[in-house]
């Protein structure tokens, strides 16, 4: 069973981090400001100052803001033809190629505003991320350095540091890294994950510390409470405890997305596999599907139920179900085979 990764990939995390332009905060800073208001406010004072770069850069953070890029792009064009020296222009520049998804693009952007400004760390650490995606490690290590030169109270660096080093294996130095990310920042959600994950792989009770730290960051997420759920499931056999312990953050998931299958599904993985209740298992194995209709693995585990209980015309069905999802799923071949001979 998988367990859930530090909140999506690696590049996604450049566009999280702030971007320090001048340009985010007044189109956000009233809400009940109508779209078109605001519009109308940025037009008129690139009217009244049509010199200032920052007023287009604040239409272009409006413009991103309603996914209008290529609009947004021809604003950052406009500033870099106003002053082409400012470093920030280049930042929001790249940060709009990334959304777009043109990593490239955005990569040489940030190139540029190095270039410009050679202690932006915004610039150093999204560039750094891009080289780790790409596999470019020496570079992005340089690149956090010289951040962390600059400011050695930047989680975020040590943050990517971690990422470099699980990337590169060295799991030791990939832990020290998360730690001193949640020391700078006790509220760094994606260090505990991680942090966890890599306790987790070494089968070491701390990973469920780090769960748990990161429920207290973001108690209304799935992700680290499911984690913790897989943590104790997987202990379960050398401590039963553990599996109401799972049962309880499976409970906690429903709370707060009763649609979300996968705690049904394991929560009927649980009473199948290990505690051999099969109406138990069958029952949340039933809301699972009810929830996702096409989890052939529901299907196929229900049928398991149903053949334990000797239900066989059903564990036939189910099976038979599996298999019209996914054809290619051996186990569930392999178990209509086995009942077809029952008959």
């Amino acid at each position: 069973m998988k367990y859930f990764s530090a909140l999506v990939i690696l590049c996604t995390l450049v566009a999280c981090q702030s971007c320090n332009s001048n340009a985010t905060d007044s189109t956000n800073a009233n809400s009940t400001i109508s779209p078109d208001s605001i519009l109308i406010v940025l037009n008129n004072k690139i009217t009244a100052e049509p010199n200032n770069y920052s007023n287009y850069l604040e239409r272009a953070a409006y413009y991103t803001g309603i996914s209008d890029f290529n609009s947004a792009l021809k604003d950052i064009d406009r500033a870099i033809a106003v002053d082409s020296s400012k470093a920030d222009i280049f930042l929001m520049k790249g940060d709009i190629h990334f959304k777009m998804q043109n990593d490239k693009d955005a990569y040489k952007e940030y190139v540029h505003c190095i270039a410009i400004d050679p202690q932006n760390t915004d610039c150093l650490l999204k560039k750094a991320a891009l080289d780790i995606v790409n596999r470019q490690y020496s570079f992005a290590i340089s690149q956090i350095n010289t951040a962390l030169q600059v400011n050695n109270a930047l989680p975020y660096a040590y943050y990517l540091k971690g990422r470099l080093y699980k990337e590169t294996g060295d799991t030791t130095l990939a832990l020290s890294s998360y730690q001193t990310a949640i020391e700078v920042d006790p509220t760094y959600y994606d260090a505990y994950i991680e942090a966890g994950l890599l306790h987790h792989a070494r089968r070491d009770d701390l990973a469920k510390e780090y769960f748990r730290s990161a429920i207290e960051v973001k108690p209304n997420y799935v992700e680290p409470w499911y984690n913790l759920a897989m943590s104790y499931q997987e202990t379960g056999l050398k401590n039963k405890s553990h599996f109401k312990q799972a049962f309880a953050c499976y409970d906690s998931i429903l709370k707060i997305d009763p649609n979300f299958a996968s705690a049904y599904f394991n929560k009927g993985f649980i009473y199948l596999e290990y505690m051999q209740q099969y109406d138990s298992s069958a029952t949340q194995l039933t809301k699972a599907i009810e929830r996702f209709p096409k989890y052939f693995q529901a299907y196929y585990n229900r049928g398991l139920c149903y053949e334990s209980m000797d239900k066989i015309k059903e564990a036939e069905s189910d099976y038979r179900m599996a298999l019209n999802i996914n054809p290619q799923y051996t186990p569930a071949a392999l178990s209509l085979e086995r009942v077809l001979k029952m008959h």
